[in-house]
């Protein structure tokens, strides 16, 4: 992992893989936005690729900037972090914080929250055949975004609710880790999928698959708006429809099995320890 930090306004940019073409990631501004988290969402992203057959590296870009100051170091950020944008190194798409215009000048588009919904719904469905589902967490939007999808894909309900909700299907939205050990046990589906990248702990995911619940991984199920950015012109749906069904028979050890084919895609040694990478 490199960290770049910028010369122009207090940013940084963290890199997964070095030696790579490309890195993808996002752009996040806050007052502080933490080295540790951005390292994590970008292993997320090198995961996401890997899973898929594809060498390209996870990239997090953090602007540390109060409201007064915002404009001013989002300019700065754009035009130091422009030459690598225009050779194709880096692309970096608004996160949390961040408006789509605010990066205009960097020609990078923003994520397709939409297809990423859709990716999740046949995720889902790939594990479980359909079903009642909720939303838990960030809830709002993504209920309208997935709902539609998820009908497609052969689920019924779904709704807002609390994750001891006895559905189905738990889809998760919010913040890296915000699902922790205790609430984890409170979960009566029979899947857990991610809308956001590590909405789980690693305790939480221990919790999962000791009590048979399959954690569909966030590498598949939030991976069709990364995938749209390496190949425009291919079907990242499909490719996640593939996937979730080659990591379905897992069941609970789908995360293991996500973890086991990424690494050895990427030369990781027989020993590697999946946990802690990438979970929250």
């Amino acid at each position: 992992m490199q960290v770049r930090k910028l010369s122009s306004t207090d940013a940084f940019v963290a890199v997964d893989l070095a030696g790579v073409e490309r890195s993808v990631g996002i752009v996040r501004l806050a007052p502080k936005v933490l080295v540790d988290g951005a390292e994590l969402l970008a292993r997320a992203t090198t995961y996401a690729y890997a899973t898929f057959g594809l060498r390209i590296g996870g990239a997090s870009a953090g602007i540390n900037a109060k409201p007064d100051a915002r404009d001013a170091a989002v300019t700065a950020f754009c035009e130091e972090v422009a030459a690598d944008v225009v050779l194709g190194k880096l692309h970096l798409s608004p996160g949390t914080g961040v408006d789509p215009e605010e990066l205009a000048p960097l020609g990078c588009e923003p994520l397709d929250l939409g297809l990423g919904a859709r990716g999740a719904a046949v995720a889902a469905s790939a594990f479980t055949g359909g079903g009642t589902a909720v939303v838990f967490g960030a809830g709002g939007d993504w209920v309208e975004r997935v709902g539609p999808w998820w009908t497609e894909a052969g689920g019924t309900d779904l709704l807002e609710g609390g994750i001891d909700a006895d559905v189905d299907v738990v889809f998760l939205a919010g913040k890296s880790g915000f699902v922790d050990h205790d609430a984890a046990a409170r979960i009566k589906a029979r899947a857990v999928v991610p809308l956001t990248p590590m909405p789980i702990t690693a305790k939480a995911y221990a919790v999962l698959e000791r009590a048979g619940i399959a954690f569909v991984p966030d590498a598949v199920s939030c991976a069709a708006p990364l995938l749209a950015v390496a190949d425009p012109a291919g079907d990242p749906v499909e490719r996640v429809r593939a996937a979730a069904e080659e990591l379905a028979p897992s069941g609970p050890r789908a995360w293991r099995a996500m973890v086991e084919k990424a690494e050895a895609f990427l030369g990781a040694g027989p020993d590697a320890i999946p946990y802690g990478r990438p979970l929250a």
